[in-house]
């Protein structure tokens, strides 16, 4: 549980330094800079959860085994 509230406090804190300077520029770097913030930070809780993460060769893998087999049908 602390180190939930550690990740949010220093999501926060970064929040803090980070943002203002970016309301002198626009608002698009802002909302960019605010949702890498929120993906980082909820990977980050994931983690600490201990959840399991898929990464993204088990997707490629999914994806492309049945083009795999056919391929391999195909060519033996």
């Amino acid at each position: 549980m602390w180190a939930i509230i550690g990740t949010v406090c220093t999501g926060a804190i970064i929040s803090f330094f980070e943002i203002p300077p970016l309301i002198k520029k626009k608002w698009k770097e802002i909302v960019i800079f605010i949702l890498l913030l929120l993906i980082g930070m909820t990977l980050s809780i994931l983690i600490i959860k201990d959840i399991t993460i898929p990464t993204p060769i088990d997707w490629i893998t999914k994806i492309y085994s049945p083009l795999a087999h056919f391929m391999d049908r195909i060519l033996s």
